[in-house]
């Protein structure tokens, strides 16, 4: 937002607050029933949902329940959480990467100019990181969350586009609807205290009552469901809606900020903000600045299911058949003594293992006392508790090969290959997915730089293409906010290996077919472009460049030099 809310002054107690009511016009008292009314509809209806992430943290978290909970002593095993932790990595490793593709010929350099602001903007976002925690909340709950939204205290006050990632069991899209961009609204909830919510809204101050615990997930008698003596729990919520214009056809989309029944921000209204209201809304591209992540679609549903959805069950067979073994392992550490009444054996003597001798009247000991110890388990049960690990890891794709183990006693070079392909055919069908919904927050991105961005600023960059710094100018295109002129073209990041080896087997063909039509491409020019996009485009421009009058006139030089 570049709007800044309205800071007062205010002095009201708790104790003060009974019977208080906010003096708000009949406005912004609709638009508080009606966030309260839809925030209460939609917590409701996604309950379900949001418990289901909850029991999907805590099984991450390798916490049992039930009698394996109860028992206490039963072992787990992580076996669900390191093919999680394997997913994640896959993803870790193709992190997606953007490339601004110009609709029209006479904006190719600015088109250039936008990949690398993009790339600027993502990384003092710290978006690698923030991608990590997405990436987990998908694979865990099954949808990640990333918010887009113009920072006005970001670049040392002259503002940027900023990037959060929250995690599912705190938003609370229109559950009717998919596709949340059709919804209603949706709800961005922080749980805190009435203090903190009245020490940042001054003017808010006496109206703004506690409503609910401080984390729904919390045990009862856990630290955050405690507030300091005098305080209370509120839920400070972000309530994103739109409003539609006939005559124009458009959807300008609105925010206002509720804590305990009162109303603290209103862009609609300009309740709370310094320069007053946003008539046309908040973002000119008319979106809740909010892209979902999702690991698998679930049908008519706003949030998607993830990985531990999917092998639940099975981890829960794991640890039962677990359980099985270390049952039968501790009691086979146990021998148990049978003594016959009235035979003259002290049960005392036999039971202390510290006497090694022990006196009795008779004849065969084996007559009055028997010892008997458990027998091992059935090896079925192993074999049963193996293979549903083993199972597990080749359906989610993180087999032994595509995890980096051994095993499986596989030789041949094709064999493995093959192995490895299975196992990286199930990540590159997510990344696909999470190729589009990171394009989509890309497209925001550009949207906000575009509406929000001072003309005529300038901004100190390092290329992509590994040319150093340069200066770039933002440019606002024509009058308004028109839709900008270019189009997302997403690929995998270069960190990913084998993304660098089929790129720099690009690259190497692309020299040798310079070199075979006897135009060779400088060394330089190669060693750039290996440390830089491999793209088609970039190889193609680096080839023009290496073959331009100066480049070959320099390059004549310097081998006169070394003569």
């Amino acid at each position: 937002m570049a709007k800044r809310r309205r800071q007062q002054a205010g002095d009201t107690q708790m104790a003060d607050r009974k019977g208080s009511v906010q003096p708000l016009s009949v406005q912004e008292r609709e638009l508080t029933a009606r966030a309260y009314a839809l925030y209460d509809h939609f917590r409701e209806q996604l309950s379900a949902e949001h418990e289901a992430m909850r029991e999907a943290r805590r099984m991450r978290q390798m916490k049992q329940e039930g009698a394996f909970a109860e028992a206490g002593l039963s072992p787990t095993t992580n076996t669900l959480g390191s093919c999680v932790d394997n997913v994640v990595a896959d993803q870790i490793d193709n992190m997606p990467e953007a490339v601004m593709i110009p609709e029209r010929e006479e904006t190719m350099r600015r088109a250039e100019g936008m990949t690398d602001v993009v790339g600027y903007v993502l990384h003092h976002a710290g978006f690698a990181g923030k991608y990590q925690r997405i990436m987990e909340d998908a694979v865990v709950t099954g949808t990640g969350i990333a918010q887009v939204f113009w920072d006005a205290e970001a670049s040392d006050g002259e503002g940027l586009v900023n990037i959060l990632s929250w995690h599912p069991e705190d938003f609370y899209p229109d559950p009717m609807y998919e596709e949340i961009q059709d919804g209603r609204g949706c709800f961005k909830a922080t749980h805190t205290t009435v203090s903190w919510v009245e020490e940042r809204y001054p003017h808010a101050q006496g109206y703004v009552m506690g409503d609910e615990p401080m984390r729904e997930d919390a045990p009862a008698d856990g630290y955050l469901t405690m507030a300091p003596d005098g305080d209370a729990k509120v839920a400070l919520l972000e309530f994103w809606y739109k409003r539609y214009n006939a005559e124009t056809g458009a959807e300008a989309v609105h925010m206002a900020q509720l804590a305990g029944g009162a109303l603290l921000l209103s862009t609609e209204t300009g309740l709370g903000l310094e320069d007053g209201p946003f008539p046309d809304g908040v973002y000119a591209h008319g979106q809740y600045p909010f892209v979902l992540f999702r690991y698998r679609d679930v049908w008519r549903r706003p949030f998607g299911s993830g990985l531990i959805h999917d092998y639940r069950p099975s981890q829960r067979a794991i640890d039962r058949y677990c359980k099985y073994i270390d049952d039968n392992a501790r009691e086979s550490s146990v021998q148990r003594h049978f003594i016959r009444r009235g035979s003259g054996v002290n049960a005392e003597d036999v039971a202390d293992m510290r006497r090694t001798v022990i006196e009795w009247d008779g004849s065969d000991i084996r007559e009055v006392l028997q010892t008997v110890q458990t027998q091992p388990i059935n090896g079925q049960v192993y074999q049963m508790m193996q293979y549903l690990a083993d199972a597990m890891k080749q359906d989610c794709g993180q087999n032994q090969f595509a995890r980096g183990e051994g095993g499986m006693n596989v030789t041949a070079g094709t064999a493995i290959n093959a192995l490895q392909q299975a196992g990286s055919k199930i990540a590159r069908w997510h990344t696909e997915r999470f190729k589009e919904a990171f394009r989509e927050m890309v497209m925001q991105v550009m949207w906000v730089l575009h509406e929000y961005m001072e003309p005529g600023r300038v901004l100190w960059i390092a290329g992509m293409d590994g040319a150093g710094e340069r200066m770039i100018e933002m440019i606002r295109e024509g009058e308004g906010f028109s839709r900008p002129a270019y189009t997302v073209r997403v690929q995998v990041q270069r960190s990913n290996p084998d993304q660098i080896a089929r790129d720099n087997e690009f690259l190497l063909q692309a020299a040798q077919i310079c070199a075979q039509a006897g135009t060779p491409l400088p060394a330089e020019t190669i060693i750039r472009l290996m440390e830089g996009q491999r793209i088609k485009e970039s190889v193609l421009r680096a080839i023009g460049e290496g073959h331009s009058p100066a480049m070959g006139q320099a390059q004549a030089a310097g081998q006169a030099q070394n003569l």
